[in-house]
């Protein structure tokens, strides 16, 4: 796999306190076997709270909404898998 698999977190305060830190947390300690395909980033928002269901992530451009730790792990793993 060349590119790498572009995550972008919300952590702005509706996300931060709707689970946002959780998925952060998750993130932060997935195994380097699969943060190594992954370029995580954080934001301080994403501009979709009032339309979507915090917490929210963006996973190659696509916003997804009400993400739990166990649905994000689960996103991730699928986009490494359809990457390699």
């Amino acid at each position: 796999m060349t590119n790498k698999i572009n995550l972008k977190i919300c952590v702005g305060t509706m996300c931060y306190v709707m689970g946002g830190a959780e998925l952060k947390d998750a993130i932060e300690t997935l195994p380097a076997e699969l943060t190594e395909h992954l370029n995580i980033t954080y934001s301080p928002c994403l501009g979709c709270c009032e339309t979507q269901r915090p917490p929210l992530i963006e996973i190659n451009g696509k916003r997804i909404a009400g993400v739990s730790k166990i649905n994000l792990i689960q996103i991730v793993k699928e986009e490494i898998r359809n990457a390699v």
